[in-house]
């Protein structure tokens, strides 16, 4: 088989692991209902996906440069599909918490290993679209969750929902282990790899880059999370709508994905481009509680979208011009994937915080600025400097 079919089986479990990340949002009424939590709480919960995801972002790339991606990413949608028919089983916040920090450790284990992977497949002209698509089919996968859910939710009630979306990423995490059997893979030897794994997390200039790209992390994670809520709660749209309001700023996601790995892959313009979508998409991010009608707001949200992926093909792409030792590539990958993460983990408390003590609006701009104003750290990783590790 080629690495067009392999490539594709690695971005279609890419796509329905985004799914499981976002099929919560249409549910978090109805959990808060169900469960009788405010909004705080719910804060909490998807707080606790990215607490489990954020520390075994290390530990994943750790094991998959020691041990080989395919077998890591395969664990890893194994745990997140059974913590996400777990959080389907939820009675109580503590439940929800437990279940979605499982289902955010399996996210931790698939991400990395699966950009890896792609990286060991692909001719290396091809390398920087290809994570476009694969950051691309993240939102198309996202998109599904926070829209379809929306019409799944209320057939089968968000229990069964949540459940559904576990039972396809175990079936794809089968699939997977099949079609990949025979990729070559590079392993790093035990001797000497407690140094090298030192050596990438002393590495100042992939801390800039990830700390510079923290903008996309902020609009994902708050957009995808919090849009059908907002919408429902605070600008009082009908669920179809703001599940399509949801739902289209993932969705076009897949095409940021596409066209920005298209730009991505000219080395002339990877870094200006870069600068300008991460800035585009805050400033947009910041006009959400500003939109006086749901036209403004499709098209506020339609450039989020549009932007933000491309911002995190940025991240894995830059972070490549770091790293020579191809064995070291998972976790030099987690490693600026679990820094945005760790910092972007804390968002929506913090978000739903600002929402309850402030007003509704003070979220989205607070954290819409923050992420401009780092934006200037990534002109401190500067192109001619390389890491050899």
């Amino acid at each position: 088989m080629g690495y067009l079919f392999k490539a594709s089986s690695i971005n279609a479990a890419r796509a329905i692991y985004a799914l499981n990340w976002f099929d919560i949002a249409p549910g978090l009424a109805y959990i808060s209902k169900d469960l009788g939590l405010q909004v705080v709480q719910l804060g909490i919960a998807t707080t606790f996906f990215y607490v489990g995801l954020a520390p075994f972002q290390i530990i994943g790339g750790a094991f998959a440069s020691r041990i080989g991606s395919r077998r890591v990413a395969f664990i890893g949608l194994l745990l997140l599909g059974l913590g996400a028919i777990a959080s389907g089983f939820s009675q109580n916040l503590v439940e929800l918490c437990v279940s979605r920090f499982v289902a955010g450790w399996g996210s931790a284990f698939f991400f990395s290993p699966g950009l890896s992977i792609l990286r060991d497949i692909s001719p290396p002209e091809s390398y920087p679209l290809q994570v476009g698509i694969y950051n691309g089919v993240f939102g198309l996968g996202a998109g599904v969750g926070a829209l379809g859910w929306v019409f799944v939710d209320r057939a089968i009630g968000w229990e069964y929902g949540l459940m559904l979306g576990g039972v396809l990423v175990i079936s794809i995490a089968i699939e997977n282990a099949i079609a990949l059997r025979g990729v070559h893979e590079h392993k790093a030897e035990s001797f000497g790899f407690r140094e090298k794994m030192l050596k990438v997390l002393r590495n100042k200039y992939l801390w800039f880059i990830a700390i510079g790209t923290l903008a996309a992390t902020f609009v994902e994670t708050i957009g995808g999370q919090f849009l059908v809520y907002y919408g429902e709660i605070y600008l009082r749209l009908a669920s179809v709508y703001a599940g399509f309001i949801d739902g289209l700023f993932l969705t076009i996601g897949f095409l940021g994905g596409v066209i920005g790995g298209f730009f991505l892959s000219k080395e002339k313009v990877r870094r200006p481009f870069t600068y300008i979508t991460l800035i585009v998409s805050s400033i947009f991010f910041t006009l959400i509680p500003f939109s006086g009608n749901i036209l403004f707001l499709t098209l506020i949200v339609a450039v989020c979208g549009f932007t933000v992926q491309s911002g995190f093909s940025a991240l894995y792409v830059l972070s490549m011009h770091y790293v020579r030792d191809k064995a070291m590539v998972p976790f030099a990958l987690s490693f600026v994937n679990f820094i945005g993460i760790a910092v972007g983990s804390v968002s929506p408390f913090f978000f739903t915080l600002l929402t309850d003590r402030i007003g509704p609006d003070f979220g989205w701009i607070v954290l819409g600025i923050t992420g401009i104003v780092l934006v200037p750290v990534l002109l401190l990783a500067r192109p001619d400097t390389i890491l050899e590790t």
